[in-house]
């Protein structure tokens, strides 16, 4: 498969901070569209899953499509529609360009269904920074308020719940299907932009893989692809074979290939058992970043040439501290095998009949499951059980909704953490401005090891024009290293750094690859200049942090 991947929220707009109509939404797409760096491999590789779900095209924009997709009408359509909602939201969005203004209202739409528990799934961008939903059934005439229950960001599904017993009068919950084969037909229901009116699309399943779910932008689960027509506000509906559910639509490609994917049963039924208790955990990490094992001359120097083709596994270079793998695996290792599966040389193992990435098993455990390795090391095999342990060191990478952007305005400077949000609001200025510092540490930050570093950079994205600022451009778009000698780790330790020093004297910022630093003179910062910065550009709250991005 070739050409961009892109993917519509299925709300009006394409970024947080930047909002459109839906009309724009395709206009900019379109535009998107055209730019080379959009191009995405068609496999995901290995690392994508267990601590390393990771994209690193420099300036990818992904975009969540509402999609309606399927194939042959359920036998019993009457039954199923009437389980079928229409979800309108009113929810908020914050600006990480302008991060002290008050959140925008939009307005959006997508689609759920009934399961059992009188409980309503969907897609959680359907619902993210949701401040209120009303949701009703095809033949209802009035709506009715509805709440998130649970979200999980990280596999893109949401439950909800309605306190007036009245709307689930008539409707039968759906039943969660299993996993349809290939060149089988679906039919997805839900109510797509332009009508109020349920429809129904009809697909064929077209492939079944691992990839990126653009919702959180970062996390990577089994998905099913469908070849069909594309209808943007179908996000949440369900597809149906045979009367049960095998899919959540939730994405889809726009590039005129008539493709769409479904968040499959493996990931719906993972989400439900994990909210049984109450809230919801999310992923564990394995921690592992490998290499194949292919090479001849490689095979015979790692010792696995006497093992059938193609089991040779794949070789561990490197390991993530505090992660699963950490535990009892080491820089070196040959990992054979997972949970009793072998693992061949490009990384793959077999499950029900189909070749996945290993990393595919890491998904069906929880925190605190056993994740059984076999490897080799230094020529010899060894065993080890690894206690599955979740992390947050790619939690800056993860999309954040419906949260305020932490930053910190010091004389006009103003100081944010580097995080999904920020990337998606300023990669393209500065690729435009050649700021590759930037986007390689955000980047590469597993590749090359950045996260030894610290938790999260913290970078100087503008300057509000002041006479105590003048001339200050040039520390735009840099990394802060230190403030006065001590080195920053991460952006509430750098909030507290300047408190601290402002006290004192000066406040002295230096920065990666600058010799000059920034130096706020005690006496101005004594002053009323900030105050008068708030009042000029009419900013209530000079600082924000909540901790979330460290």
């Amino acid at each position: 498969m070739s050409g961009p991947f892109l993917f519509f929220h299925s709300r009006a707009g394409t970024r947080p901070g930047s909002w459109f109509s839906r009309a724009d939404a395709a206009a900019m797409c379109a535009e998107q569209a055209s730019l080379p760096y959009l191009l995405r491999p068609r496999r995901i590789p290995r690392w994508r899953r267990g601590l390393l779900r990771i994209t690193i095209s420099v300036c990818l924009s992904w975009f969540t499509l509402g999609s309606s997709l399927s194939a042959e009408e359920p036998r019993d359509f009457s039954r199923i529609s009437e389980s079928v909602v229409q979800i309108n939201v009113e929810s908020v969005a914050f600006s990480y360009r302008d991060p002290w203004q008050s959140p925008q209202l939009q307005g959006s739409g997508g689609t759920g269904f009934i399961i059992e528990g009188n409980r309503i799934m969907t897609n959680a961008h359907v619902v993210s920074g949701a401040v209120q939903i009303r949701i009703k059934r095809p033949s209802q005439k009035k709506d009715y308020p509805a709440r998130v229950s649970f979200i999980a960001h990280d596999c893109d599904l949401a439950i909800l719940t309605v306190n007036d017993p009245e709307f689930f009068q008539g409707a039968r919950p759906l039943q969660i299907g299993s996993q349809p084969s290939l060149n089988t037909p679906v039919t997805v229901l839900g109510f797509p932009i332009g009508g109020n009116r349920l429809s129904i699309t009809r697909g064929v399943v077209s492939r079944i893989d691992m990839d990126v779910y653009s919702h959180s932008g970062v996390d990577a689960h089994r998905i099913i692809q469908v070849d069909a027509a594309i209808n943007p506000g179908n996000s949440g509906g369900p597809a149906i074979q045979d009367g049960k559910v095998i899919g959540v639509a939730f994405q889809a490609i726009t590039s005129g290939e008539n493709l769409g994917y479904l968040i499959p049963p493996v990931v719906v039924e993972r989400f439900l058992k994990d909210i049984e208790d109450g809230s919801y955990e999310g992923y564990v990490e394995f921690g592992v970043l490998d290499n194949p094992v292919q090479n001849p001359a490689q095979i015979q120097a790692l010792e696995v040439s006497g093992r059938p083709s193609p089991y040779f596994g794949v070789q561990v270079y490197r390991i993530i501290p505090g992660s699963t793998a950490a535990a009892g695996l080491k820089p070196g290792d040959v990992l054979l095998k997972i949970n009793g599966h072998e693992i061949t040389g490009e990384g793959d193992v077999e499950l029900e009949g189909t070749l996945y990435p290993y990393l595919e098993l890491v998904d069906h455990v929880f925190e605190g499951d056993p994740i059984e390795i076999e490897y080799l090391r230094d020529g010899k095999k060894g065993k080890v059980s690894l206690k599955s342990r979740r992390s947050d060191v790619l939690t800056f990478k993860r999309r954040k909704y419906g949260q305020p952007p932490e930053y910190y305005l010091l004389h006009g400077y103003l100081f944010q953490p580097l995080n999904a949000n920020l990337m998606d609001a300023m990669d393209r200025q500065w690729a435009s401005e050649g700021r590759i510092q930037i986007l390689y540490r955000y980047h590469y930050h597993l590749f090359h090891g950045l996260y030894r570093e610290g938790s999260v950079d913290v970078v100087l994205t503008r300057r509000l024009a002041h006479p105590v600022n003048a001339y200050g451009d040039r520390y735009l778009s840099q990394i802060v290293e230190s403030v006065n000698g001590t080195r920053v780790l991460n952006f509430v330790q750098f909030a507290k750094l300047v408190q601290e020093q402002r006290k004192k004297g000066d406040v002295v910022i230096r920065f990666k690859d600058s010799e000059v630093p920034l130096v706020l003179d005690a006496e101005q910062l004594k002053g009323g200049a900030d105050q008068d910065i708030a009042t000029r550009y009419g900013i209530q709250q000079l600082f924000r942090a909540d901790g979330g991005g460290k």
